[in-house]
């Protein structure tokens, strides 16, 4: 069966983020298999004119493409994203185009749970209801959809994110840096890891703890400086593309002490270069992170248990190796592009077939 036609939106595939390059991913994917997608972005990170431009000359794209596609899928999030797909959607009920919505936003529940008024959510629900398909990105999100009565459970299929896997692992017996990769703020908890680091460095002083990723560095510099241990920490900034495979490959251990994920895509990268990886019980992790097997879980908010991980994988080589190639392992067998574009094209022909998809 030839592909259905496929119209896309979402934010900008040159944005930060794990939606963007869950995007990137995709229509690459789809490339290499002959056919093509056509995307459409509808956010860029700038400034409030510029965003509503951007928003209205997208829509305008939109509409004069919808008539020519077989479905529409959208990346989404919470919030804002929520609140600008939504004319979207409702243009394609009203063409009859059957919509997928990816829903990538890992603070999803905190909205809906806690910021949102009573009218607000009957709007999110009914917006949910028109949907064919509703994507999530591990189990944890899907028992949320139907325990909040957001969406028809026939209607919501976990895809976990999934990553192309590079062709060499890290020699981590080589290395002793810390790495993190992701928007430094509260929810990623970058906070954790630097009171982890004061202990670390007690018993491995050459270690070097990387921070890749932008929002408050200042923040988190202050905190390193407050902790005594600034001369150990290197705050990279955003990091993509040669340079964010350089610092990978620069490492040894991976550290996300996240407060809540959907299915984060640095976890998986770490994984599939060997890095022994720590990360949180939040989100789809505990569908990848077998704890103590091919990674190690750490509590939320709990630096000491995080520094006390993270000095078993720097004091022994071996293990660091064992760790990493498990977790990579897995990355191979469970989460890399062409089986997870296998499955994301069955969905699309099971919706174009007007059919329930994989389940």
């Amino acid at each position: 069966m030839t592909m259905p036609r496929v119209l896309m939106l979402g934010p900008s595939i040159d944005a930060q983020g794990g939606m963007a390059t869950v995007e990137c991913n995709i229509i690459e994917a789809v490339k290499r298999s002959g056919d093509a997608i056509d995307f459409i972005s509808t956010y860029e990170d700038a400034g409030k004119l510029r965003k509503l431009s951007i928003a209205g000359a997208a829509y305008a794209r939109y509409l004069t493409k919808l008539g020519g596609c077989d479905l529409v899928h959208i990346h989404m999030a919470s919030r804002g994203s929520f609140d600008r797909k939504r004319m979207f959607m409702k243009a394609a009920f009203l063409r009859g185009k059957p919509v997928v919505v990816h829903m990538h936003g890992s603070e999803f529940g905190v909205w809906y749970e806690k910021e949102c008024g009573e009218a607000k959510r009957v709007q999110i629900r009914k917006a949910f209801d028109g949907c064919a398909k509703l994507i999530v990105l591990s189990e944890e999100w899907r028992a949320f959809f139907i325990d909040n009565r957001i969406c028809d459970p026939g209607k919501i299929v976990v895809l976990h994110n999934a990553v192309e896997i590079p062709a060499r692992l890290v020699n981590v017996c080589e290395r002793q840096d810390v790495l993190f990769l992701g928007r430094l703020g509260a929810r990623k908890s970058p906070d954790t890891l630097l009171r982890a680091a004061k202990t670390v460095l007690k018993h491995h002083p050459q270690t070097r703890f990387r921070f890749g990723g932008d929002g408050d560095v200042a923040k988190y510099e202050a905190l390193a400086r407050e902790l005594g241990i600034a001369d150990s920490c290197d705050f990279l900034g955003w990091t993509t593309g040669k340079q964010k495979e350089e610092v990978i490959r620069a490492s040894r251990v991976y550290c996300l002490p996240s407060r809540n994920e959907g299915m984060p895509m640095s976890v998986l990268e770490a994984m599939s270069y060997g890095l022994a990886t720590i990360a949180t019980p939040v989100g789809g992790v505990p569908q990848v992170i077998q704890d103590g097997v091919n990674g190690y879980i750490t509590p939320i908010g709990d630096p000491e248990f995080l520094a006390r991980r993270i000095n078993e994988l720097l004091d022994n080589s071996d293990l660091s190796a064992r760790i990493g190639k498990a977790g990579r392992k897995t990355i191979e067998e469970s989460f890399g592009m062409d089986s997870y574009a296998e499955k994301l094209t069955k969905i699309y022909e099971m919706m174009a077939r007007g059919g329930s998809g994989v389940g």
